[in-house]
């Protein structure tokens, strides 16, 4: 009976009584699991709905490219156009706010790439491939870079599974400039490795003039006017790789290699000059100076650091080092032919010459470093440093040989120009970094100190044997605010020190032909004070324009700043008061000289309108006011300006439109003025056969304005002299994929999450 006996339960359901059998039981149950299934999808729908276009998470700034409609059908490039201050030139350099300080990681860990194979890398993959793109402007210890780089990190939303890129291309202009490469491209889980060679062969011309006049501050003493003209042939190879190897769950492995030689095989220079000389004696000549010269060097860089995460409390370790390296030779073959004379006593006349003029030059230095990021709690992180530099000099050597007539040999040495100059260089720094953060607010103090060595030793006519020791400390004190509203605030003060090289403090002189450049053994470091706030604003909102609703995204920043240094380093040219005692007449010279005191205020601003993933327009605009303080001189003090602009389209999702303007008032420095003149450049490329081939064109300098005119006013010299370098040309490039990337859609953690 109890099998039939109801089972009553009681529902109350818009105010009525319900009784169910157990018959019903089943069909209450499914009742129940359907309406579960409806909230879950009902949670799953408010979960899912769409985030902003733009973000912010801590320091990191997200383009979240997975919520812009705009970007579909375009590529991951056309992405990374559009992040947040973040430019793209034609050749694919990248720059955030002026600062070419900027690595560009994918997933979390660095890609090693840059320039063409950065760009074609990129443009083979969709736009639908990426989650999001992270703009890290000032990247905190947990990232384990350089301070001073910046970060943008590609978040996709595939996996990249093992595959290979085969990049091959050719790039050239009109002066005429050629230049093919080929790169390869491996991505695995495991190991990031691409190779990247190129070589190149150019033709270049440029003119020059000026004109000069020396005083001993009453009187002139002479007065020379020049114009020069150079042609010259230059060959470039360049050999790069980089590998980024995953040793465990917990560990990294990034090596780094870049190899540049370079050289000149027919380079021609000849200067035409005309010069009056007053003292000590009044002369009136002409003469054309010629060269033929060979030059070639071998620079670059190899480093290496392993990067190790603790799991438990977000410790990490990083051990790094770097050697940079420089060897290079020039050989010239030099003529004086003096043309006019008038009345000139032949002792007062620079004497003709025919002589080869040999230079060497080589750098070694060897860095290692040691950091340790240590977070105390959910708030704090401290962060020590230890670096030095155990291996460290600069050799320079010159050697001029003039013919020896009587056996037909360049044989007869110049023991006045000649020269042999040594400088040796060790050091050893800290760093601690103690960084705060509150829920929007983030503090970071600083501390660096180095002790530093140089050491001189120069022969030849003016010997130097000379030990330096110095030990500087650099504070530095910042503080940022995020709000709700995308704002993003930073103040920094900051107090950095500026050691003498030992260029600047040898007593030995380096004469040329007509004036002599040398050190100065009073020197003292110069110390900078910096003051900075900063504010950014990221927008993608709808706003009401002439009746119209129109979508408004992109982003603003305004940053103010005043830099004041005491005792700065800078060289100075002056005149000699008397004939010099080896060239028998008033010529100039070149020196260091701690000024009193210079500065530079002002503000800089930009503005980027992205109406859509497939366009953009930019402005920067820059306004400061610089002086120079020299002890009992007036002080010199100038207001400039100047204004970039730019503009991106991407016509049918196929062609890009790229065109750019600049311009400047002069720029102040000490006893100068330097003026450049305007420049337009415009630019287009596309992407073509699904992607396997990509062509662009440009043109440099529309106006052919590459034009510098610099004005010095010294107490004792006086010059003016410009140069015009023939850049309006035709640039252009192509480049051919082989292979493609292998993509298994799955979602990746970004470096913010790490």
């Amino acid at each position: 009976m109890k099998q039939h006996l109801m089972f009553a339960v009681v529902m109350m359901t818009a105010g009525v009584l319900y009784a169910q059998t157990t018959d019903s039981i089943t069909q209450a149950k499914l009742d129940s699991i359907d309406a579960k299934m409806k909230m879950l999808q009902l949670k799953a729908i408010s979960i899912s709905a769409p985030k902003p276009v733009y973000s912010m998470t801590g320091e990191v700034v997200n383009y979240n490219v997975e919520n812009d409609e705009t970007v579909r059908d375009l590529t991951a490039w056309d992405a990374i156009r559009n992040a947040p201050t973040v430019q793209v030139d034609e050749e694919g350099n990248l720059t955030m706010r002026g600062s070419e300080q900027v690595e560009v990681w994918l997933n979390g860990r660095p890609t090693g790439m840059k320039g063409e194979v950065l760009r074609a890398f990129f443009e083979s993959m969709p736009a639908e491939t990426l989650a999001r793109i992270e703009v890290i402007k000032n990247p905190s210890a947990k990232y384990m870079v350089e301070e001073g780089k910046h970060i943008i990190n590609i978040v996709t939303s595939a996996k990249l599974r093992t595959s290979e890129l085969w990049l091959i291309g050719l790039s050239g202009n009109t002066r005429p400039y050629f230049s093919p490469w080929v790169s390869y491209v491996r991505n695995s889980d495991r190991l990031k490795f691409n190779i990247h060679l190129a070589g190149s062969h150019s033709h270049g011309e440029s003119n020059s003039s000026g004109d000069a006049t020396l005083t001993d501050g009453t009187d002139t003493t002479s007065h020379f006017y020049y114009r020069t003209n150079t042609e010259n042939a230059r060959y470039f190879g360049d050999l790069m790789f980089n590998i980024d190897y995953q040793i465990d769950s917990v560990t990294d492995l990034h090596v780094n290699s870049f190899n540049l030689l370079q050289g000149d095989y027919n380079d021609r220079m000849v200067t035409y000059r005309e010069q009056w000389d007053y003292r000590p004696d009044t002369v009136h000549y002409r003469y054309c100076d010629s060269s033929d010269s060979r030059f070639a060097m071998l620079n670059g860089s190899l480093s290496f650091d392993i990067k190790r995460r603790f799991r438990r409390k977000g410790q990490n370790l990083k051990f790094g080092g770097v050697w940079n390296y420089m060897f290079n030779g020039n050989h010239y073959l030099q003529q004086r032919l003096i043309v006019l004379a008038e009345g000139a006593p032949t002792t007062a006349l620079p004497e003709n010459y025919d002589r080869t003029n040999d230079k060497y030059g080589s750098r070694n230095n060897v860095d290692l470093s040691l950091t340790y990021n240590h977070p105390v709690d959910s708030n704090d992180a401290l962060s020590f440093r230890i670096a030095g530099r155990p291996f460290g000099d600069s050799h320079n050597r010159r050697d001029i040989c003039y013919l020896d007539p009587t056996v037909g040999l360049y044989s007869i040495t110049d023991t006045l120009r000649n020269s042999i100059a040594y400088y040796y260089t060790k050091s050893l720094s800290a760093l601690v970094s103690w960084r705060h953060e509150w829920a929007r607010t983030t503090l970071t103090v600083d501390l660096y100190g180095k002790q530093s060595w140089l050491h001189i030793q120069n022969t030849g006519l003016f010997p130097d044997d000379t030990l330096f020791r110095f030990l500087t400390f650099e504070p530095s004190f910042s503080l940022t605010h995020r709000t709700t509203g995308m704002h993003y605030w930073r103040f920094r003060l900051s107090h950095n020190v500026n050691t003498p090289t030992g260029g600047d403090l040898t007593t030995s002189r380096i004469y040329s032909d007509d004036s002599y450049s040398t050190g100065n053994r009073n020197l003292h470091s110069s110390y900078t004070e910096k003051a900075t706030v900063s504010w950014n604003r990221y927008f993608n909102e709808v706003a009401n324009l002439f009746g119209n609703r129109i979508k408004i995204a992109g982003n603003m920043g305004v940053e103010a700043y005043a830099n004041y240094t005491s005792g700065g380093i800078e060289s100075v040219t002056a005149s000699t008061p008397y004939a010099d005692e080896f060239i028998g007449r008033v010529i100039t010279y070149t020196m260091p000289m701690n000024i009193v005191s210079s500065y530079k205020a002002g503000a800089d601003a930009n503005i980027t309108y992205r109406p859509a993933a497939w366009a953009s327009v930019s402005l920067n605009a820059s306004l400061y006011r610089s002086g120079y303080a020299v002890e009992d001189e007036p002080m010199q003090e100038r207001t400039s300006w100047n204004i970039y602009a730019r503009f991106w389209t991407k016509v049918a999702k196929l062609v890009n439109i790229d065109a750019n303007i600049s311009y400047g008032t002069p720029v102040l420095g000490l006893y100068t003025q330097e003026q450049k003149a305007v420049s337009i450049g415009l630019g287009t490329s596309a992407t073509l056969l699904e992607g396997r081939l990509s062509l662009r064109a440009s043109i440099s300098d529309l106006l052919n304005n590459n034009m510098t005119s610099t004005t010095v006013a010294a107490p004792t010299y006086a010059a003016n002299s410009s140069s015009h370098l023939s850049s309006r040309y035709l640039t252009f490039g192509l480049t051919w994929r082989i292979g493609k990337l292998d993509l298994e859609w799955q979602a990746r953690g970004g470096a913010a999450g790490q």
